[in-house]
């Protein structure tokens, strides 16, 4: 095992045992500005989240930055080359979508270099250049005349985390940044949230479900299963919390009994453990199909969707959609 792959593990580890709340900036500004030495079956995504707070149907975008173990792969039927090229560089898969409040626009999928140097990641989108600069809590992201954003601290619980699955030799990390985010978007304004996250590690691509809901008081709701294929309603991880902005306080469902269901135009999800049950009825207003091939096979489905009906019960309180206000984020299911 060359020293690199031992690093890689060693940070896989690290962040599995943080698996919270509890990381500082320089391991967030270590994991972010960084490519790792992939083990076969070796996986690094980041992935740029966006979502507006106004709107009937709010703008959002979801930039993708992609590469794993191989030398080539099928990336929505393009064949794309994949090598390392020297210390923070390679050569991967970019890929992207905007919701501008009134159509989806595909950005685009491109096989280019990607350069990571001191706080800064450099590559290319849509054939323009593409720049994640900065550090926590405070970034810049810029699509040439596209996208110009400029990140910071916002209002909510939690807002950075480091978590991980580690069973050697597979697992996979990641870490999360959540900020408040302006500027333009595909010349329109955009006040809004954003959601950062890397993720790397080892392991098969896999079925699973994963969800986060923005609230106008910066209230979040976030789940997580993996489940056994692609129809399947057996899920063998289930994680589900309401961070509540207005109280101070984190309501966490501990493997919880759930049930998500796709329903015409939209998503239920309801989670229950003890006194507490959780419901919230999403309408879907855009969604974006990525395959990748190769070493395996995977499907993501990213839907933008806005809740139309929230209740949580805690066992002595109850949250609505009035009190938490609109809400706005992204579903993706995933399946071989």
């Amino acid at each position: 095992m060359t020293p690199g792959v031992l690093e890689t593990y060693r940070l896989l580890r690290e962040v599995s045992s943080i698996n919270g709340f509890d990381v500082e900036k320089p391991l967030l500004d270590r994991v972010m500005f960084n490519t790792e030495t992939l083990p076969p079956l070796g996986k690094e995504y980041w992935w740029f989240l966006f979502f507006d707070r106004s709107g009937e149907k709010p703008i959002q975008m979801m930039l993708l930055i992609y590469r794993k173990h191989g030398e080539r792969m099928l990336f929505n039927d393009r064949e794309m080359k994949l090598r390392s090229i020297g210390k923070g560089e390679f050569l991967g898969v970019t890929s992207g979508w905007v919701f501008d409040g009134e159509r989806l626009h595909d950005l685009g999928d491109g096989n280019v270099k990607v350069v990571l140097k001191g706080g800064e990641i450099v590559t290319e989108l849509a054939g323009k250049r593409m720049t994640l600069s900065g550090g926590y809590p405070d970034y810049r992201l810029g699509v040439s005349n596209l996208i110009d954003l400029t990140m910071g601290k916002g209002e909510f619980l939690g807002d950075r985390d480091a978590r991980g699955v580690y069973f050697p030799p597979l697992g996979m990390g990641w870490v999360d940044i959540y900020s408040d985010a302006k500027g333009m978007v595909l010349g329109k304004p955009f006040n809004g949230t954003a959601h950062l996250q890397k993720v790397f590690g080892a392991t098969p691509y896999g079925p699973f479900h994963w969800g986060r809901i923005v609230f106008t008081n910066s209230s979040t709701m976030s789940f997580f299963t993996l489940k056994t294929g692609k129809e399947s309603e057996t899920y063998f991880h289930r994680s589900l919390a309401f961070y509540d902005t207005a109280r101070g306080e984190v309501v966490k469902f501990e493997n919880p009994k759930l049930k998500i269901t796709k329903t015409e135009g939209g998503w239920t999800i309801n989670g229950k453990k003890g006194e507490k049950e959780l419901n919230i009825i999403l309408d879907t207003y855009a969604e974006r199909k990525l395959t990748m091939r190769g070493g395996g096979s995977q499907v993501y489905v990213e839907y933008a969707v806005k809740a139309r009906e929230f209740k949580l019960w805690t066992g002595d309180h109850t949250v609505t959609l009035e009190d938490v206000g609109a809400g706005v984020g992204t579903i993706e299911d995933a399946y071989w």
